[in-house]
Formats: C-alpha cells, sequence, structure tokens
C-alpha cells in the first residue's frame, strides 16, 4: 500500500535517514519500534525517529518536529531521486524503492 512519494535528500547517503511527513509517520506508528525494511533488493530492519528542530518553521509555532524512517540500507538510495514508500502488509513492514 503506498504512503508517500518522497525525494532522497542529500544526507540521507550519510546519516541513513529518509524523511517522511508527519502523516505517513502516524501510518507506519504501528509497525513498531522496529520493523522489516526492504530497499533497493536489499532486506534488513528500519525504525521511525522524530527529532526536533530549529529550523524557521520551529520559530513560527515554538516546535517542529521532522520524522524519518532510519536504516544503514537508505545510504545506498541516490540523492535528488524519488522514491516510493510502501507498506508492505503481509511482511509487516516496509518498502522503499525507486519511483
Amino acid at each position: 500500500m503506498l504512503v508517500e512519494h518522497r525525494p532522497v535528500s542529500r544526507k540521507t547517503p550519510l546519516d541513513g535517514r529518509l524523511e517522511i511527513t508527519p502523516e505517513a509517520a502516524a501510518r507506519l506508528a504501528p509497525l513498531g519500534a522496529e520493523f522489516p525494511l526492504v530497499s533497493a533488493g536489499r532486506e534488513g530492519t528500519g525504525r521511525l525517529e522524530a527529532l526536533p528542530c530549529s529550523c524557521a518553521k520551529s520559530a513560527a509555532t515554538g516546535a517542529h518536529v521532522h520524522h524519518f524512517v532510519a536504516s544503514p540500507l537508505l545510504r545506498a538510495l541516490a540523492p535528488g531521486s524519488e522514491v516510493r514508500v510502501e507498506l508492505d502488509e503481509s511482511r509487516g513492514g516496509l518498502r522503499i524503492d525507486p519511483a
């Protein structure tokens, strides 16, 4: 089931984190603290992370949080490319593939 399309940040290959929307994070939360992840044909595990930040949005609202899927597998994604984030209901996990 498609969760969303996302551009890969220039930081993703460095830190293994793919930023997702707050809505996507809410949809993926039932997967739990750690879940199966398939990306670029490789299998491993992923987790959701929420990091408070001090970007411009934070100045306007007083608080702002960025949401990420994190996994060493995501270091293989090409910056600037588009990916599909899909819920793999049969495995209770996530797929991240080129769009």
